[in-house]
């Protein structure tokens, strides 16, 4: 098990979830725990962060891909379901949000993994315990 605040490349990330993660949301990955990737540095393409001494963590989920029919994709709401009615992985992470915040079902376990230079991920893991 790694420790917080861990600094390991991908592949030792990979291997910790036993999954190739190439998306930033997997919501319950083959051991029923959710990992998030995210990136906190200047120029990165989402504005995500960590606040409260990593008691808050505000991640912005996945864009409508590029398109010619969407240039910007920050301008769309972020899809909570795919073009055949699955849902998407922001999808999955709010109805688990709102079966948490209805009383329904306990909040999801969620690592989150803090990628820091390039080729190297820095972890952090965090236990969201409201708002996922």
């Amino acid at each position: 098990m790694l420790e917080p605040q861990s600094v390991i490349s991908y592949h030792e990330m990979c291997g910790e979830e036993k999954s190739s993660l190439q998306r930033g949301m997997n919501f319950r990955l083959n051991n029923g725990i959710s990992v998030i990737l995210m990136s906190t540095r200047p120029g990165a393409p989402y504005n995500d962060n960590i606040r409260e001494d990593g008691r808050v963590l505000i991640y912005e989920g996945h864009d409508v891909p590029r398109s010619d029919y969407q240039r910007d994709p920050k301008l769309v709401d972020q899809p909570q379901y795919n073009p055949g009615g699955s849902p998407t992985q922001n999808g999955l992470f709010y109805a688990a949000a709102q079966r948490y915040k209805r009383g329904e079902a306990p909040a999801e376990l969620v690592k989150v993994y803090e990628k820091i230079k390039p080729g190297i991920q820095g972890e952090r893991i965090l236990i969201l315990t409201a708002g996922i």
